[in-house]
């Protein structure tokens, strides 16, 4: 199998997370990175680019092979935030075996989705939310489609004593708006650090590292499902992302709600629910007595470790393309 893992053109936090998946694929050694010559991806890249621009798809003009159980000369595997025909166009050209894994499948992009697939022959999407799956899965045809939630390298996080934590709240990406003006007052009142989105889309730690050492600094995390923070773009779905997940590998108190499919995951609740009937009295009571909070952080910690790294779901994934 050949992994697609070029970077974007336009560097954004987020693909750091794709990065963390796709080190784990190629740490497999039936995985190699996928090549081309430069020439011949500058040309295919720049067809793509422009017909997308027109509202036309390279796969649908090029009229790739989709012949169920056709023999394939290759085999190629894209992980994407969300579907880039860019990215995949040169390789899934090719008569091949086409497999993808999509952090982003909200509602709203099922029908990309599915055109996406039928276009290009796809054989295999992995899913990062169990209803997502469920749902494209009802109305699939010849590609098969398969939750495996989000995961985390814990290699890559850091982690300080809780003595040494000295950023009490951070809330990060777009807030819950409803909490976060109940509690902003209070802590400030109460003299308490909070790291927050002051200007919206303006990202807090705009490098890698920063993300990195703000998280490890931080005692509280508050996580909360897209379906609650982004109800335009997340409509009813309601997943784990892979926020969560860091948070814990760095030793925060995650405070917010856990989707179902994550106490399903974990056997447990990992978080504690926010009690929005006194919110503010909750998060300084949190912080108030936080030591009685260590063993839920450091059995979080045990559990991301040992069952939600992203070798495990790359496991996952190979038991299905390589069975």
């Amino acid at each position: 199998m050949q992994l697609i893992n070029r970077p974007p053109r336009n560097y954004h936090v987020s693909h750091d997370t794709v990065v963390e998946l796709e080190t784990a694929i190629l740490a497999d050694s039936r995985v190699t990175p996928a090549d081309i010559s430069r020439p011949a991806e500058i040309m295919v890249d720049t067809a793509a680019r422009a017909l997308r621009r027109a509202g036309a798809d390279l796969g649908s003009l090029l009229r790739v092979s989709t012949r169920k159980g056709a023999a394939m000369d290759r085999d190629y595997m894209a992980v994407m935030m969300e579907l880039d025909p860019v990215k995949t166009a040169p390789w899934f050209i090719h008569r091949a075996r086409r497999s993808l894994y999509l952090f982003d499948a909200w509602p709203q992009r099922h029908a990309e989705i599915r055109r996406f697939v039928q276009t290009w022959g796809v054989d295999f999407v992995f899913v990062s939310s169990s209803e997502a799956a469920e749902r494209l899965r009802a109305s699939a045809d010849r590609c098969g489609f398969f939750w495996i939630p989000e995961g985390v390298d814990p290699a890559k996080y850091q982690w300080r004593s809780f003595f040494e934590k000295d950023i009490d709240v951070l809330q990060l990406g777009r807030k819950y708006d409803a909490h976060h003006d109940v509690i902003l007052p209070a802590l400030s009142a109460a003299g308490k650090s909070y790291v927050y989105e002051r200007e919206k889309g303006k990202i807090i730690y705009p490098t890698r590292a920063e993300f990195v050492i703000g998280l490890a600094r931080s005692r509280i995390s508050i996580c909360v499902p897209s379906s609650i923070t982004h109800p335009a773009r997340a409509g009813d779905i309601e997943t784990m992302t892979t926020r969560y997940l860091q948070s814990m590998a760095s030793k925060c108190l995650v405070l917010g709600h856990a989707p179902a499919e994550m106490v399903c995951l974990f056997g447990y609740n990992p978080v504690v629910e926010i009690d929005m009937t006194n919110p503010a009295a909750q998060i300084l009571d949190i912080l108030e007595n936080f030591e009685a909070y260590v063993p839920l952080i450091e059995n979080n910690f045990s559990a991301v470790t040992e069952s939600h790294t992203w070798k495990e779901r790359w496991d996952r994934m190979a038991a299905v393309l390589f069975d």
